[in-house]
């Protein structure tokens, strides 16, 4: 399949009368910037149509959809992107019975709190997205924004903004809305909100839609790469950007999701379609080009050395002395010789990096002329250490600090975390209050894991150790597919199975079952299947909300699969998911686990990225006699605050992917 893709992204940050945002116009920025850099324009042609703060106007908006997007034909997409403030306004009597709480949710335009101005309310949205339908392309609509009814949004000074402005009050007249009377009635008999979780009113229309939370969720801004971005927005694109050519619907969904609610709480993404087989759809029909396994470095007459890899093909930025390490090989090398590390030239540092290449500092080789080009791959990602915000009471803050300090061994320092003076670079909050030791979100002051009582030298150094914990568990859930991978997204399948029949819903929930007058946990299997052309190594590892990583559903912690060949997790035992009944007893009745599978054509030991539950001993430590790639940089760091490498006779480079999934339990109160 082959065509156009029309494509409206709307971004607003300034607002007239309503309160700013500071992420929206980067995230459609990015989303730009990689569809201009990754989609296959050798089969398809792209038409972007960008409207950011003031020139989102409502009629804007509207004009953008009737007059761009509705030229998408039978062969075509039309791709809408919005990030910015979401709200509701009262409903007009004719949608009761449709919006029990008397309110439609709406897209905040620029000028819609302007006298006269109203916002884009979801039932004007499902008559453009119906008129666009007319031609049958593929619709794919994402919502970068929220509904909450609270009527408040964050201070853009506070540490997470949330994009939601108040409800509008004023009663709208019917005929202020881009509908008639027929179309009304129409809606009011076609969708019923019982089983929206996103709260939207959109059409039957054939479309794909993806929310960055549910109805009664605010969706957060975040801090990434020194800028300010949607949660949603970033780890969406971040997936994509990292992605082998074009990932499902549904595995887009999938990983996207895990990584939001491992990083940002009460956020939980939607996804929803009309047609559920859509979700096994490629992104954009398959218009995503896929890469080459390898990277080429070239001369460029205005920035020297570079690297035909940006922001958009899932190059990472340089933090600190953390950058992308680059092997570099003669041009004429095949896949084969590449695998082989002793058999590169030279070596190269990621120095900067751009939207399509990046800035790279060579070392190891004499003589560099303008003419040389070489193949790369990539060697190891960074791994920075995250931002900790030590804030609260003088004398707890003062211990902290220097058990931050003194937490290395030879060099004092921790690989994991580094103290920022900024709520917007920190990742964690140690907030020493009412003599005792919280660990937060920046967000809030919600403890994430039990408090500590009193300051003490031993009560800070424990402090320390566990966000150090908490941090190891973020790297690892964070860890993503590696630019240069030649392992496509789809390579090995993760399946989950409930009482023999496959569970192919985008979000996975299981639910505590009466029986016999007692609460029955539930049981799930899970399957790898090889469909490739290779044999790959497999690990799957279980990344708890108490944050633990258990490496053992797979017998020895991994698996080699030959194409086609099957493994089941556990020996296809049942595997059972639970809400701990000490945790249950104080009232939570939810648990997620993340199931995170990683994909090598190299065999390492995924016991070495166990760690238990927070405040249980360490495992001993072990020793790691392997390269230096990512992930065995991230295993050398499970007891060991020092990075020693081992020589080997030959060291190879591993090409690997990352694939994961969230899974929801809830056990309800009786």
């Amino acid at each position: 399949m082959g065509g156009n893709i029309y494509a409206l992204l709307v971004g607003i940050d300034e607002y007239l009368n309503v309160s700013p945002l500071q992420g929206c116009v980067n995230d459609i920025t990015a989303i730009k910037e990689y569809l201009e850099g990754r989609v296959n324009t050798d089969r398809y042609q792209v038409h972007l149509r960008t409207l950011l703060n003031k020139d989102a106007t409502r009629q804007r908006i509207i004009d953008c959809f009737r007059q761009h997007l509705c030229q998408a034909g039978s062969e075509d997409m039309a791709f809408f992107y919005y990030a910015g403030h979401g709200s509701q306004e009262e409903a007009s009597e004719e949608f009761w019975t449709i919006e029990p709480d008397r309110l439609n949710e709406t897209l905040v335009c620029y000028d819609s709190r302007s006298p006269g101005g109203w916002d884009l309310a979801d039932k004007e949205m499902a008559k453009l997205i119906a008129e666009i339908a007319q031609k049958n392309p593929c619709i794919t609509i994402i919502m970068d924004c929220c509904h909450s009814s609270s009527g408040t949004r964050g201070d853009i000074e506070a540490d997470t903004a949330e994009r939601k402005a108040p409800i509008d009050r004023r009663k709208r007249p019917l005929e202020s809305f881009i509908l008639s009377n027929k179309d009304a009635e129409q809606l009011s008999t076609e969708r019923s909100l019982a089983n929206n979780s996103t709260g939207w009113t959109l059409p039957r229309a054939k479309h794909i839609f993806l929310a960055a939370c549910r109805d009664h969720e605010t969706a957060k801004e975040y801090n990434a790469d020194g800028q300010r971005r949607g949660a949603f927005s970033y780890f969406l694109l971040d997936t994509l950007k990292k992605a082998n050519g074009s990932l499902t619907y549904r595995d887009l969904f999938k990983r996207t999701n895990a990584l939001v609610r491992s990083k940002v709480a009460n956020q939980s993404p939607q996804l929803e379609a009309t047609v559920l087989n859509d979700l096994e759809q490629p992104f954009l029909g398959g218009a995503i080009a896929g890469r080459k396994p390898y990277l080429t470095v070239s001369y460029h007459k205005d920035h020297e050395w570079v690297v035909d890899g940006g922001t958009v093909h899932g190059i990472p930025q340089p933090s600190g002395d953390e950058t992308t390490l680059l092997a570099l090989f003669p041009f004429d090398s095949s896949p084969e010789q590449m695998q082989e590390l002793s058999a590169a030239i030279c070596e190269a540092k990621v120095i900067a990096v751009m939207p399509q290449l990046s800035l790279v500092q060579i070392s190891g080789i004499e003589t560099l002329e303008p003419d040389m080009t070489f193949k790369a791959v990539v060697t190891s990602l960074p791994l920075p250490p995250k931002g900790v915000l030590i804030t609260g009471e003088s004398a707890g803050v003062k211990l902290a600090c220097a058990a931050l300090l003194a937490i290395g061994t030879e060099k004092p320092s921790s690989l994991y975390l580094k103290e920022v003076a900024k709520p917007e670079d920190a990742e964690l909050k140690l907030l020493a209050c009412n003599g005792q030791y919280l660990i937060t979100r920046p967000a809030d002051d919600h403890s994430i894991v039990a408090p500590i009582q009193g300051y003490t030298e031993e009560n800070a150094l424990q402090a320390i150790e566990r966000l150090e914990h908490i941090a190891r568990w973020t790297n690892i859930a964070e860890l993503s597919s590696p630019a240069t991978s030649s392992i496509q997204a789809s390579a090995v399948q993760m399946v989950i199975y409930q009482e023999g029949e496959e569970i192919k819903d985008a979000q996975i929930s299981f639910q505590y079952q009466q029986q016999n007058g007692k609460l029955k946990s539930p049981t799930f299997k899970v399957k790898l299947k090889n469909t490739s052309s290779r044999e790959l190594f497999c690990a799957l590892l279980n990344l708890t909300d108490s944050y633990a990583v258990d490496p053992q559903l797979l017998e020895t912690g991994g698996v080699w699969l030959k194409p086609g060949e099957e493994a089941w997790a556990l020996r296809g035992e049942n595997i059972y998911p639970t809400v701990p009944e000490k945790l249950w007893k104080q009232g939570i009745t939810q648990s997620q686990d993340i199931l995170k599978l990683i994909v090598s054509t190299a065999e390492f030991d995924p016991t070495l990225l166990r760690q238990n539950e927070l405040d249980l001993p360490f495992f001993p430590q072990r020793e790691v006699n392997r390269g230096r790639g990512t992930l065995n940089r991230l295993m050398k760091r499970v007891q060991s605050r020092e990075l020693r490498y081992a020589p080997e006779e030959e060291e190879l480079y591993d090409d690997w992917i990352t694939n994961q999934i969230n899974i929801t339990t809830v056990r309800p109160k009786v």
